[in-house]
């Protein structure tokens, strides 16, 4: 599972960096209103590991901050975080994919994690790429994320967490 995170990635980092941001892309200009930036703001629901609600708020049309808070639904006997909290810096890579006259921008960041359960509290950084589609008739996004990160505090470990995140668009 770990190696396949790893490749899914490490494609998504490729296929992001390959098509880097400007402001007319392979045909896509980002000023006109059919195409659906990073601005805004989105409320939602994230579906995975961990489980919880998630927000969104556009600093600019490639740029966003994305806040997580959630329960962890893996077996707590283990001294997994039973609440977990996420704050992520995401640039988006507009015209990069396109399907079909939609474009489904692949997206990398960097962030915090927090999590507080039976073992205490633990620290960690991550690492998350993904896809994002923008719905051009509703006000929805939807989102498929893989996170790479490292655990800080109280032990150094690797963690891999990722989901699906439908939000409403403000």
């Amino acid at each position: 599972m770990k190696r396949t995170a790893i490749a899914l990635a490490a494609l998504v980092l490729a296929t992001a960096f390959a098509g880097a941001a400007e402001t007319k892309i392979k045909g896509i200009d980002l000023d006109k209103p059919r195409v659906r930036n990073a601005s805004g703001s989105a409320l939602g629901l994230f579906l995975g590991q961990p489980t919880g609600v998630t927000y969104r708020q556009g600093i600019s049309k490639t740029d966003s901050l994305e806040f997580k808070a959630a329960w962890d639904l893996v077996d707590s006997s283990k001294d997994a975080a039973a609440f977990g909290f996420q704050a992520n810096w995401l640039l988006e890579f507009p015209g990069t994919i396109i399907i079909e006259d939609a474009d489904i921008p692949p997206y990398v960041g960097i962030g915090l994690s927090v999590g507080v359960g039976s073992g205490g509290v633990a620290l960690g950084f991550r690492v998350p790429v993904g896809l994002v589609h923008r719905f051009p008739k509703a006000p929805l996004e939807l989102g498929l994320e893989v996170g790479l990160g490292m655990l800080l505090f109280p032990a150094t470990s690797f963690d891999v967490d990722g989901g699906l995140a439908l939000r409403y668009r403000f």
